[in-house]
C-alpha cells in the first residue's frame, strides 16, 4: 500500500458529514425514491460509507487501488459488507447496469486534464443513470485557484508523519500543481522522505453548463460548498446538482 492512501484522511480535511448529507438531502428533495448510487473517485470512501448507512445501495469507483483496501477496511469497521468497489478510471468506468445517483466529491473532477476527459465524464454519466437521475458533483472556483490555492503552503505534523503541502496556479493553462513532501517515522527513529505530485485544472461554470446541455442535464441547483447558499465571487467549492432529462 503506498504511504499517501495510508495518510490521505490525515492530509485532507473534509467534511464528510456535511457533504453526506447534502447529498442525501438533494435525493430526498429531488428523487426520493433512489435505491442505487454511484460514488465517482471515492478515495477512502468517507461519503461512501456514510450514504450506505443512511440506506442506499452504494458503489465506490476509485483509480488508486490502495485507496480502496482502505475503504474496504472502512466499510467493514462500519459493519457495512455491500458496498461494491470497482477500481477503475472514472473517465471509463463501467458499471453492471443503471443506478439512480451518480456524485463525485472534493474536486475530483478538477483532477482530469482534458475538457475531453470531463466530457466523456458527463457521457457514461448520462448513460448509466435511470430517467430522471441526479448527478451531484462539486469543482473548485477559479477564485480557489488564483486567491486560495496559489502560492499556498500547508504543513501537518503527527507524532508518525509530516507533511508540507504546496500548491501554484499557473494562469495561462489553468492548471494547478500540489507538491506534497512528507516523512514518515520508522520505528527505528529515522524518517523516510516521499513525495506525491498531482495536477488540477480549473473549469468554468459556463464549460459545464456547455456539456450540461450538450447531455440533456437540467440544473437544479449551483451551491456554495454543500450548502443551499448561493455562490459568491469567493465561492471556493461550486456544487452542482443536474437532473437528467431524457
Amino acid at each position: 500500500m503506498n504511504s499517501f492512501s495510508k495518510y490521505y484522511d490525515l492530509f485532507v480535511g473534509a467534511d464528510y458529514n456535511s457533504i453526506s448529507k447534502y447529498i442525501h438531502k438533494q435525493i430526498h428533495d429531488h428523487k426520493p425514491d433512489s435505491e442505487l448510487v454511484c460514488d465517482l473517485g471515492c478515495g477512502t470512501a468517507n461519503v461512501t460509507v456514510r450514504l450506505a448507512q443512511m440506506g442506499y445501495d452504494m458503489i465506490g469507483i476509485d483509480s488508486d487501488a490502495d485507496m480502496l483496501v482502505n475503504a474496504q477496511q472502512k466499510a467493514e469497521e462500519s459493519n457495512i459488507h455491500d458496498i461494491l468497489l470497482l477500481n477503475q478510471d472514472i473517465t471509463e468506468f463501467e458499471l453492471y447496469g443503471t443506478v439512480d445517483v451518480i456524485y463525485s466529491t472534493l474536486d475530483s473532477i478538477n483532477y482530469l486534464q482534458r475538457k475531453s476527459d470531463v466530457d466523456k465524464l458527463f457521457a457514461l454519466v448520462k448513460n448509466y443513470l435511470n430517467y430522471d437521475g441526479l448527478f451531484i458533483f462539486d469543482i473548485n472556483s477559479e477564485y480557489k485557484f488564483k486567491s486560495v490555492l496559489h502560492n499556498y503552503c500547508y504543513a501537518y505534523q503527527t507524532d508518525d508523519v509530516s507533511c508540507i503541502w504546496q500548491c501554484s496556479y499557473n494562469q495561462k493553462t489553468d492548471l494547478c500543481l500540489h507538491d506534497l513532501t512528507y516523512f514518515e517515522k520508522h520505528p527505528d527513529g529515522y524518517y523516510i522522505k516521499s513525495n506525491c505530485f498531482q495536477e488540477q485544472r480549473y473549469y468554468s461554470i459556463e464549460f459545464i453548463r456547455s456539456l450540461a446541455s450538450k447531455y440533456s442535464f437540467d440544473i437544479l441547483k449551483i451551491n456554495d460548498n454543500y450548502t443551499e447558499r448561493s455562490i459568491t465571487d469567493t465561492t471556493e467549492r461550486i456544487c452542482f446538482v443536474m437532473k437528467i432529462n431524457k
